[in-house]
């Protein structure tokens, strides 16, 4: 889910520098990252900035370069690691640091699959995949779902609605309370919804004795309306004039009185028509 972060400062607290419009967005699935800085104070021509993350494991340090902002990140080896954002403002000489901490943990085999009631198809019934090499019986392990219904999604076009990707909905969607429609707190769980249409859900395994998480979005179209026939009934386009004939096949462009022309058409038809 996307976190919107306000970090505190740990360096740099002058007077002269006023770092409180920065902000530093994360969005993440399993252990691939990004993060965006965003903030007023960056407007200013003599500010600059700069990513890195901190390797606890090689005890090593990375420049991390961005685009418009935007760093992605995929930590590849299991362990502890921490992000840093550099700003300073060499006009007035200060800076600051924002920083998050990661805990990558791996959970393979997540994965979230669902059947529709035949007789209501405003029933679901989810079913959340264990994660792989955890015990049954583990007791760390919690599963929640949440569902959300909000009025721009039934704006969208299907083609947009199909390609909205999980990264979008992330960085672009802050869940609003106006739009939740409920929850579920087990790995297997029915759910009933009030209206048909689309609805936006996100699944998400959380380890609280690590305290880690991993999670993944989903589309659903509430009884979204199938084909009411087997029928489909294509129209004919007009076909287009492409050439006049003579009965010899020669090519006609002035067209004689009690001549015989032959019409070809883009479909392979012809016509023969005799001016009088």
């Amino acid at each position: 889910m996307t976190l919107v972060f306000t970090l505190l400062t740990v360096l740099g607290l002058n007077a002269k520098c006023d770092w409180s419009t920065l902000k530093l967005q994360q969005w993440n699935e399993r252990n691939y990252y990004k993060w965006y800085v965003s903030g007023k104070v960056l407007d200013d021509t003599c500010v600059d900035y700069m990513f890195m993350v901190y390797d606890f494991q090689t005890k090593k340090t990375d420049t991390v370069y961005d685009v418009r902002g935007i760093v992605e990140v995929q930590f590849n080896v299991k362990g502890r690691y921490k992000l840093y954002l550099k700003v300073w403002n060499k006009c007035n000489k200060c800076d600051t640091t924002l920083y998050r901490p990661v805990e990558i943990v791996q959970f393979p085999g997540a994965g979230l699959g669902w059947v529709v009631n035949q007789i209501n198809c405003k029933k679901y019934k989810f079913e959340m995949n264990y994660i792989k090499g955890i015990p049954l019986k583990d007791t760390c392990m919690e599963y929640y779902m949440v569902f959300y219904k909000g009025p721009w999604m039934d704006t969208m076009s299907q083609k947009e609605w199909d390609n909205l990707t999980d990264y979008q909905i992330g960085m672009e969607y802050d869940f609003p309370d106006d739009d939740f429609l409920g929850y579920t707190q087990t790995r297997l769980a029915e759910f009933t919804f009030k209206d048909s249409g689309r609805v936006l859900m996100y699944a998400q395994w959380w380890n609280k004795c690590l305290k880690q998480d991993t999670f993944m979005f989903r589309r659903l179209d509430v009884c979204k309306r199938a084909n009411t026939t087997s029928v489909t009934v294509f129209n004919k386009p007009e076909p287009k004039l492409i050439g006049m004939y003579d009965i010899m096949g020669r090519p006609v462009y002035n067209i004689k009185e009690d001549e015989l022309v032959i019409y070809l058409y883009s479909d392979g038809s012809t016509r023969k028509v005799i001016r009088k």
